[in-house]
């Protein structure tokens, strides 16, 4: 698949992208924590790590991963496009995601279909 978006390198997009690059998933996690029992989310990040561990004594971030539909990656690749433009910092995939996910965490959890809690 042919990148909609270009990523900046050797610029000062770049560095500031790498400095705050978790922000987002700090963002996700925080939210997390107030919305589902800590524990439960615990217990299943764990178990996705153990699927994705390469070795047991590394302790940085997992990758994992998952196939998806080429308008998603359109979408995440757009949102990166506008995030550097907006910005001025270079935002990962991951950290898109991220920002997708707490943004919409609490609207999927209280639907229906994931069982309304």
């Amino acid at each position: 698949m042919k990148s909609g978006y270009t990523r900046p390198s050797k610029t000062k997009a770049a560095a500031v992208g790498e400095r705050n690059r978790t922000r987002w998933t700090r963002h996700l996690r925080k939210k997390l924590f107030t919305l589902v029992k800590p524990m439960e989310f615990m217990t299943a990040e764990e178990g996705a790590t153990n699927g994705v561990r390469n070795a047991l004594w590394e302790h940085g971030p997992r990758w994992a991963t998952t196939r998806i539909r080429a308008e998603q990656m359109a979408v995440i690749e757009m949102l990166q496009s506008w995030h550097l433009k907006a910005t001025g910092k270079e935002i990962s995939r991951s950290e898109v995601l991220a920002a997708l996910m707490a943004e919409g965490l609490e609207r999927t959890i209280n639907h229906p279909d994931f069982g309304g809690h």
